[in-house]
């Protein structure tokens, strides 16, 4: 790795030790743990409850506990941890004696930034809306924030861009004025010193240029914002209320890495996995199945990739979710069943290693009539095993889908890759996931997850869709076109 090679910025969660709120909402001593040892598998290969292996079920009181946390990501190229920040306004703060015994007594020597959590501390644990304690806003507040912050920005191990501290808005629609806040936050960083602020809010479902708000750039922060397909599954118990909300992780990554291109500036973002059953009931749990070490490295080292591409010198940054957020099983932490699997996939990534196959890559193609050709330029050959069918094409409001199925006859049961061109121009890239009993029936038993519905913006689309070619490209970068209907459908 060299310095050119982008920084690794994990969030890291605060919550493991006990404060007064915790304790007053769930009993004595309350920490992440207790909630994190009593999750349960909800149906066969959930893989429940998460348990930490080389770091124990750490204290954050303990200054010991930090530094083994550090050295460990420093060892596997993590280039520094995102603090979250909880202040509430009115001068309350939640969660705040790990990043203040860190700076004050300079252990752990490891970058370290900070991301404010501006959102009320609620009662997710059983499912209730009820906030613990409220976010509040005020201009005075968001002079106070920065203020208290300044110390930090100072610190030699605070990261920056381009000399200017990097500060983490977790969500900025919350803001009442968010070009005013950010002005409030620049002039503070000025006024004690410094060229300016680097500052970033976390896409959470909307995307917008984040210079209209009054932000340098954008950080994608997934699972929010990521589209997937459902995975059905049978609980394991039919009376624990699990109402199967699982997701394709290998989908996820897919979508993730072949979202259209922003015209903003945008830091990459991924989860290494993501199941928060921990910290919901099971009628509320979101799971995000089939992770595996393989498979996020695939989608960091194409996030290495774009950020390479894309962005030069302290821009290029890559912020993954989470080192340490067990409730919501998205951590790079050593557990009992993967041990370092996951840290290994992160270093290997970095050194641009050989990866398993896992069908998630940039989906670079061009198609020039009937010949389709990828990133390298390489012709891809067509194959009469792949079969499948776009059943239908419908427009709504501002939004085009295309649904069908498809399938590798060579490989039934694996995902196949859909492109949609329009006059050899790439709109879209997708994957197969959902459930086609009807092709399981008639093709064959283990193509199941064989359908695809993929909608397209149609902005995009410069013609009546009667231009569209559907293209079928297999794991083996084999590919087949569709037949695509001359009728669209509107749907009102």
């Amino acid at each position: 790795m060299t310095s050119d090679d982008p920084r690794l910025i994990c969030f890291y969660l605060p919550q493991f030790h006990p404060i007064p709120e915790n304790d007053a909402a769930w009993g004595k001593g309350y920490t992440e743990w207790r909630r994190v040892v009593q999750a349960k598998p909800l149906f066969q290969e959930h893989y429940q409850p998460r348990i930490s292996s080389d770091l124990g079920f750490y204290d954050l009181r303990l200054p010991e506990s930090q530094v083994a946390q550090a050295e460990l990501a420093k060892q596997y190229g993590i280039a520094g941890f995102c603090y979250y920040y909880f202040n509430l306004g009115g001068g309350r703060k939640l969660l705040e004696r790990p990043i203040e015994q860190m700076f004050k007594s300079g252990k752990p020597d490891f970058p370290f930034c900070v991301s404010w959590a501006n959102h009320h501390w609620r009662a997710n644990w059983v499912g209730s809306k009820e906030a613990i304690a409220m976010q509040t806003y005020s201009e005075k507040d968001a002079k106070s924030l920065i203020d208290e912050l300044i110390p930090m920005f100072r610190d030699d191990r605070y990261i920056k861009v381009d000399s200017k501290p990097l500060f983490v808005v977790y969500d900025s629609q919350a803001l009442p004025d968010p070009i005013k806040y950010t002005q409030i936050w620049r002039s503070a960083a000025k006024a004690a010193g410094f060229r300016d602020l680097y500052l970033c809010r976390m896409e959470k479902g909307v995307v917008v240029d984040p210079q209209s708000v009054g932000f340098d750039a954008a950080i994608e922060f997934p699972p929010s914002g990521v589209r997937s397909a459902t995975v059905q599954f049978k609980p394991l118990d039919s009376t624990n209320g699990f109402s199967g909300n699982v997701y394709d992780y290998g989908q996820t990554a897919f979508y993730a890495v072949n979202r259209e291109e922003p015209q903003f500036k945008l830091f990459r973002g991924l989860i290494p996995s993501w199941d928060n059953t921990a910290r919901r009931p099971a009628n509320d749990a979101t799971i995000f199945h089939g992770s595996t070490p393989e498979a996020y490295q695939s989608w960091l080292q194409e996030s290495i990739s774009w950020t390479k591409t894309h962005h030069a010198g302290d821009e290029r940054l890559i912020f993954i979710n989470a080192w340490n957020e067990w409730g919501e099983s998205a951590y790079l932490e050593p557990d009992l069943k993967n041990g370092h699997a996951y840290l290994q996939a992160t270093l290997d990534a970095q050194r641009g290693k050989t990866k398993s196959i896992s069908g998630i890559y940039n989906a670079v193609y061009a198609l020039d009539k009937a010949e389709l050709r990828n990133g390298n330029g390489s012709k891809l050959v067509a194959s009469k095993k792949i079969s499948g069918s776009v059943d239908q094409i419908t427009r709504q409001d501002s939004k085009i889908s295309l649904a069908g199925w498809a399938c590798d006859l060579e490989i039934p049961s694996r995902p196949v890759n859909v492109l949609v061109f329009e006059n050899g121009r790439l709109l879209t890239a997708e994957r197969t996931f959902v459930s086609r009993p009807d092709v399981a029936q008639s093709v064959d038993k283990s193509a199941l997850n064989t359908g695809f519905n993929i909608d397209i913006d149609a902005g995009l689309v410069k013609g009546d869709c009667t231009g569209l070619k559907v293209v079928i490209v297999s794991q083996q970068e084999r590919y087949a076109l569709l037949p695509v209907p001359n009728k669209v459908v509107s749907v009102r």
